[in-house]
């Protein structure tokens, strides 16, 4: 069921199972487009076939790869009553990454959730979790909280984000970053910030100050808010932008767990 088919099209599936109390399926959607909704629905999973070139999918090249992602949350139905609001619904946002590589037909599929907490599944032995956070200073001291405001900062002031692996089942995991980006809400367009761990080679304007890592299992970057805006240039700045990056946990005895510039 989870392709991503030579014509350009996702093709996946979302289980009621991936939050508790369980989502309704008929309740998933592309955020912003309410028509791009499930090809088929169950009491149990929901069904989506959707072109890559629609639906808000961002597309971006990085090196000889096409990477397309889209965004599919659910709906949460709540009441509003005299004394607070009452919902029955988890909030889910699922992220779908399609990624094309020239040469013989090699297409992969990979799947990136964000749940607001970390469940007794993600606690299990053997399973590792992913945090990406912003610091609110450069020694990396405190962190903005999950659920914070959206931040506001003047331009070109330093951002400083970390991401480190969470309860890793030992110290021998390694953390690699294959990619992080940054994108508005409206998805008119991507910024590649890291590419296999090191400032992105193809910014006129590099603005990536990579920082050493205190351990392999976290890795630090700061970029300067935003310097890819180009003068002369007409952007809507009240936009949210958006910051997610590709990871993979490596266990060296499986294989080499090459670093790039992250990991020096």
């Amino acid at each position: 069921m989870d392709e991503c088919t030579l014509d350009h099209h996702f093709v996946f599936s979302v289980p009621a199972s991936l939050t508790y109390p369980p989502l309704s399926p008929a309740l998933l959607a592309a955020p912003g487009h309410p028509s791009c909704t499930p090809q088929r629905v169950t009491a149990d999973y929901a069904l989506f076939l959707i072109p890559m070139d629609s639906c808000g999918a961002l597309r971006m090249v990085i090196g000889k790869t096409v990477i397309y992602i889209l965004e599919i949350v659910n709906k949460v139905d709540s009441i509003t009553l005299d004394y607070g609001t009452i919902t029955r619904d988890s909030p889910a946002r699922i992220l779908v990454e399609c990624r094309y590589k020239p040469g013989p037909p090699l297409v992969t599929t990979g799947y990136m959730t964000k749940i607001p907490s970390l469940g007794p599944g993600l606690q299990g032995q053997g399973v590792i979790g992913v945090q990406l956070r912003i610091a609110k200073d450069a020694h990396y001291s405190s962190f903005h909280a999950q659920y914070h405001a959206p931040l506001r900062t003047l331009l070109r002031q330093p951002l400083y984000l970390e991401v480190r692996l969470v309860n890793p089942p030992d110290l021998q995991v390694v953390l690699l970053v294959h990619y992080c980006v940054a994108y508005p809400r409206s998805g008119a367009s991507m910024w590649v910030l890291l590419y296999k761990e090191c400032p992105n080679p193809l910014d006129p304007a590099p603005h990536n100050v990579v920082l050493p890592s205190p351990e392999s299992q976290t890795r630090r970057f700061t970029i300067t808010t935003f310097q890819f805006i180009q003068k002369g240039k007409t952007y809507d700045l009240d936009q949210e932008v958006y910051f997610m990056c590709s990871t993979e946990a490596c266990v060296p005895q499986d294989g080499p767990c090459l670093e790039g510039c992250l990991g020096q």
